[in-house]
């Protein structure tokens, strides 16, 4: 049996991924209090509980993977996939500067890695000097 590569994982920092939980556990109670005082608003629930899922599907399981071939961003609502010869640049993260295939200038900006999105629960400076620091060792190798 061949062993199947694994990718080195970048988690989103695990107090942003407890508040993300807690705000769907919130989200889902109170789905199920609105529902439970007036049946007519069962939209409302239904919102309540569509939204809470996507937090857990999505929000907690954010992160980056870095993989031999390509580096894949999986944020909030969207995945990245971006092979590891066009990436450009690392320094800028939570931004990742690269190229697509006609040559052209990208940028992809990784939400759940953006400071300014989550001041409170949301990487250190610490955190992500450390992040730059596996992208670019992983880049150069």
């Amino acid at each position: 049996m061949t062993d199947v590569p694994r990718p080195q994982i970048i988690l989103v920092p695990p107090r942003a991924r407890l508040l993300l939980q807690v705000a769907s556990a919130v989200a889902v109670a109170v789905a199920v209090t609105v529902l439970l005082a007036a049946r007519t608003l069962w939209p409302v629930s239904a919102a309540l509980v569509a939204t809470a899922v996507l937090v857990l599907v999505r929000g907690v399981r954010a992160r980056i993977e870095l993989w031999g071939d390509a580096l894949v961003v999986r944020d909030y609502l969207f995945s990245t996939r971006i092979p590891r010869h066009r990436i450009m640049t690392v320094h800028r993260f939570p931004s990742i500067d690269w190229r697509d295939s006609d040559g052209i200038p990208r940028e992809t900006l990784v939400n759940a890695f953006d400071p300014q999105q989550s001041p409170l629960i949301g990487p250190t400076n610490a955190d992500l000097s450390r992040i730059r620091e596996q992208l670019q060792t992983w880049l150069d190798t």
